[in-house]
């Protein structure tokens, strides 16, 4: 196929190119895609089959006068290309590379087969040196009729045991809004699901929907105004449903009542099985289970007195209920995203951990428990992965998890390290099988950066997008002269950072490691930005400088160290470390060298008052409240209850007070503390939600406007995999 001949749109495996878009989708779906990774994939399938040399790409990719550093380039390309196609280097099933000179598509184009090259061995002369072993004709008579059996049985076998079919995967709802958290009828046939509906802000409400596989129509088994449905499963013999219920932020006081409840999957009359004591920000991703046996339900919740959480069992005849896990305070939020064994008799279940989730299993009965991954490092080889959900295959044999891809490991542990499921989705969130049927939700998320300018502490103008795209674009922080900005985006496939002017325009790529990054922050001088990423699987501190370049590690210790931020005078870098078996605030010069700690109880996003006379830190990635301690040293004390869990990095200080996000969804609510009156004022109310898991606030140099960033879009369709093996 020459280039001159290339169609518009070409097709290969479960994907689809558009040269006149320059869009990947898969099954429909489409896929994130950087410019550079798109022109490698059309070069490779201009001439498939054949090599395509790394001179060739070059001169496609960039010009003869353009300036880069072109191995680092192409490498980070083709990664992010083989990230997206769902393969890798190791296992390639679309392109092979071939050591120094280039590489080949190798996988069908078009949904034509390669030619099959069948050999004939030639005939072998018996040995003269060896007379006895000549072949006489009786012996190809018999070989003759042990190859013709061979072969009827060979057609018979292959009629009746078909080979398994490739796995097809196809949308299975495209509505407005976010459909999640699906699971299928024990037939296969109907999916349950949540659905916010259309046009409805982002946290603010949503109902329990029943889907016919095949059918567009979706039949609305509840109703409650105020109140966010989630996490359905069906009854053993499908008349059921059982869910989560969680009233939103927006709902009265007293309106919608919190708890697990039970609605015939026909439509009717809902009841309340079990009271509970959930908090929005983790729970509304879980889900609640129901037993094959049908006797037992189980589900997430918090202990009373506790702020982790662990799983429960609910009878259902007597409606009695049982704690099953006894999660240690230091795990991240505790134990969410519970699955039955098919034969009721195991709970595979996620744990929070210093890194994200891992997954355990525990008899249903209550028992000792297993961890069967690591801090997810053993799930991909060399990089973390995160996890939201997780289901048993029909026979039990393996877990599969969603995140961040699908991921397959083995119920018992024998295997050492999950195996990404290739070609399914590069987010997959709360899978569930039945049968040789996976149902899964697809999120994608836009959030922006904004600038929101103070015409005094406790009066704001108008905001203003600063920084936006179709995807990612977070952790933002004006340079030290109000000249540039510097931000995180995943606008081209990963996480990497960026710079652009103070009024975003001219955006510019910084690094290109292709790994996960996050909290760019500048120092005094402006001149350099400390950031971490995860190159190795685990995060470390980087240095770059402003006009980019080759990224500098600051440590190489094999505990983790994230969120940098500088002290006032430019001297040290303050970031958290897990070094010791738990988080808290190190600093080391910001040059490099040891690290001296400086909480003790606790400590992650930090960052100097303007007088440098305080360092105000938040405690874990899921604990709420701002702290602070003197920095002439003394003892920490709590400063505020907010911001929520999730929301460390949502705040900034000034001479006088903090700037702090009390209410993050549907729509964020800034509010400022003043140090002397201690009285709250709200600033502004945001247009949506707050975007979690990242510092997410940030104050000019100057005092005279906010940084924020804003989740503007969060939306989810569900996606089926048929014939899932």
């Amino acid at each position: 196929m020459s280039a001159g001949s290339s169609p518009r749109i070409i097709r290969f495996s479960t994907f689809e190119l558009n040269l006149q878009t320059g869009e990947l989708r898969q099954q429909g779906q489409k896929l994130k895609l950087q410019e550079q990774s798109f022109l490698v994939l059309a070069a490779l399938l201009e001439r498939p089959g054949e090599v395509v040399t790394r001179e060739e790409l070059r001169s496609k990719l960039w010009p003869v006068d353009t300036f880069v550093d072109f191995d680092h380039s192409l490498n980070a390309a083709i990664k992010r290309l083989r990230d997206a196609l769902g393969e890798s280097a190791d296992a390639p099933i679309f392109i092979e590379t071939l050591a120094r000179r280039g590489y080949r598509f190798i996988a069908p184009v078009d949904g034509s087969l390669s030619p099959n090259t069948v050999g004939i061995a030639p005939a072998l002369e018996p040995s003269k040196s060896h007379p006895r072993h000549r072949v006489r004709p009786w012996m190809f008579a018999m070989a003759s009729l042990l190859i013709a059996a061979a072969a009827i049985l060979l057609f018979i076998s292959r009629e009746l045991v078909p080979a398994p079919k490739a796995p097809r995967l196809v949308p299975l709802t495209t509505y407005p809004g976010r459909e999640y958290e699906p699971a299928l009828a024990p037939n296969g046939n109907r999916v349950a699901f949540a659905w916010s509906g259309p046009d409805v802000p982002i946290g603010r409400t949503a109902s329990i929907y029943i889907k016919q596989i095949g059918e567009e129509h979706a039949l609305r088994l509840t109703s409650v105004p105020g109140a966010i449905d989630f996490g359905p499963d069906w009854s053993p013999d499908g008349a059921y449903i059982v869910f989560g219920r969680f009233p939103a932020p927006t709902a009265a006081p007293g309106t919608v009542e919190e708890g697990i409840y039970i609605v015939p999957a026909t439509g009717g009359a809902e009841r309340r099985v079990h009271s509970t004591n959930w908090t929005l920000s983790p729970i509304v991703d879980s889900r609640v289970v129901w037993a094959s046996d049908g006797k037992t339900v189980a589900f997430s919740d918090r202990p009373v007195g506790r702020s982790h959480y662990a799983l429960f069992s609910l009878d259902v005849a007597t409606l009695s209920t049982r704690q099953i896990t006894f999660p240690p305070e230091s795990s991240n939020f505790g134990d969410l995203h519970v699955a039955f064994s098919p034969d009721a008799r195991t709970l595979a279940f996620l744990r929070g951990t210093k890194d994200g989730m891992d997954v355990y299993v525990i008899p249903a009965a209550g028992g000792s428990e297993r961890r069967l991954t690591f801090d997810n490092r053993d799930l991909a080889g060399q990089r973390r992965v995160w996890l939201v959900g997780l289901t048993y295959t029909s026979d039990g044999h393996d877990i599969i998890l969603g995140g961040n891809g699908l991921w397959r490991i083995h119920a018992t542990g024998k295997a050492k390290r999950a195996e990404p499921v290739r070609g399914l989705g590069f987010t997959a969130f709360n899978p569930y099988i039945r049968g040789n049927r996976l149902v899964y939700g697809a999120p994608t998320w836009d959030a922006d950066v904004y600038l929101l300018p103070l015409r005094s502490e406790t009066d704001a103008g108008e905001p203003r997008k600063l920084i936006a795209s179709t995807f990612l674009d977070a952790d933002a922080q004006l340079s030290p002269d109000g000249r540039h900005v510097v931000f995180l985006s995943d606008r081209t496939g990963a996480d990497e950072i960026w710079k652009a002017n103070s009024d975003g325009s001219t955006p510019m790529q910084l690094t290109f490691l292709s790994s996960y990054c996050g909290t760019p922050r500048w120092s005094g001088s402006g001149r350099d930005i400390v950031f971490s990423a995860e190159p190795q699987g685990n995060a470390d501190l980087f240095v770059i400088s402003a006009d980019g370049g080759q990224p500098r590690q600051l440590t190489t210790d094999s505990s983790n160290e994230t969120t940098p931020n500088y002290s006032r005078d430019g001297r040290w870098i303050y970031f958290a470390s897990d070094r010791g078996g738990s988080w808290n605030v190190w600093k080391m010069p910001a040059e490099g060298g040891p690290a001296t700690q400086v909480t003790r109880n606790g400590g992650f996003f930090a960052s100097e008052s303007p007088d440098g006379k305080y360092l105000y830190y938040a405690k874990a990635l899921d604990a709420p409240g701002l702290w602070r301690v003197p920095l002439s040293g003394g003892s920490e004390e709590k400063v505020l209850d907010s911001p929520p869990p999730g929301f460390w990095g949502y705040w900034a200080v000034s001479a006088n007070g903090i700037y702090y996000v009390d209410e993050p969804a549907p729509r964020a609510r800034i509010r400022f503390r003043n140090f002397r009156t201690r009285r709250d004022s709200v600033v502004k109310v945001m247009s949506n939600a707050a975007w979690i898991g990242s510092p997410g606030m940030s104050l000019s140099p100057d005092g005279s406007a906010i940084v924020f960033v804003q989740l503007d879009q969060f939306t989810s369709d569900l996606m089926l995999v048929e014939d899932f093996h």
